[in-house]
C-alpha cells in the first residue's frame, strides 16, 4: 500500500507531492516524488513529510540518495500533529457564513485572507463577536465543504473591513484531510507558478 505525503523543507514550505512506498514503521523510507519535482527536493538534505492519509505517522528526515524518482529518506524525527493544523497559506476565496449561535439570520458575505488546517481568517463587513459560532464554506476542496468554526478574534489590518481569525470545530477526519491537501497544494501551485514566471523572464 501507498500513502500519499506532502514534502516540505525545514521551513515548513511544502515543495512536492509524494508517495511512500515502503511501510511506514521501515527505518528507511522511499518516497516516489511527483509532478517532476525531484530536483527541487534535492536541494534539501532534510525534510518533512506529512501525511494525507489517516493512518500513516508525520515524519522529518534527511534524504540519503536519488534513484530516479525515488528518494531514499531516513527518518529523523516524528512530526508534531500542531505543524500541520498551524501552517498558514495566504488565499482568497468568496464564501458564505451562516449562524450557529450569532444573533445575525440568513448568510452573510465574506472574504478569506488566510487558510490552515486548524482556521481562517476572513473579511467581514457584518460584526462578529468572539466565540461566536457559524459555519463556513471552504470552495477551494477537493468538493466543497461546510465547516463550524468559532471566533478567536478580530485582528489588526489597515483594510476599513474588519478581519477575523476563527479556528474549526467539531471536524471529522476526511474533513481535515481535504482542508490539509489544499492547503499544502496551493503552496506547491503558487511555488511552481513563482518558478515559471521566473523561467520565462530568463527565456
Amino acid at each position: 500500500m501507498s500513502y500519499r505525503y506532502i514534502i516540505l523543507d525545514r521551513q515548513s514550505t511544502a515543495i512536492a507531492r509524494g508517495y511512500l512506498e515502503s511501510p511506514p514503521d521501515s527505518p528507511i523510507w522511499y518516497i516516489r516524488v511527483l509532478d517532476g519535482a525531484e530536483e527541487r527536493v534535492m536541494e534539501h538534505e532534510y525534510i518533512q513529510l506529512v501525511s494525507m492519509e489517516e493512518n500513516a505517522p508525520a515524519k522529518a528526515g534527511r534524504i540519503v540518495k536519488r534513484r530516479d524518482s525515488i528518494l531514499v529518506v531516513e527518518p529523523v524525527d516524528s512530526l508534531n500533529q500542531e505543524l500541520q493544523r498551524d501552517l498558514r497559506v495566504q488565499i482568497k476565496f468568496d464564501t458564505f457564513l451562516y449562524p450557529v449561535t450569532g444573533k445575525w439570520k440568513g448568510r452573510i458575505h465574506a472574504l478569506s485572507y488566510d487558510l490552515s488546517c486548524g482556521g481562517v481568517a476572513i473579511f467581514c463587513k457584518e460584526p462578529l463577536e468572539e466565540h461566536e459560532k457559524f459555519e463556513i464554506v471552504i470552495p477551494i476542496t477537493s468538493k466543497p465543504l461546510v465547516l463550524k468554526a468559532q471566533v478567536l478574534r478580530r485582528r489588526p489590518n489597515l483594510s476599513p473591513i474588519p478581519l477575523y481569525s476563527a479556528k474549526f470545530i467539531e471536524m471529522v477526519r476526511e474533513q481535515e484531510a481535504m482542508i490539509r491537501e489544499a492547503v499544502f497544494g496551493h503552496q506547491i501551485q503558487l511555488r511552481d507558478d513563482a518558478g515559471h514566471v521566473e523561467t520565462e523572464s530568463r527565456s
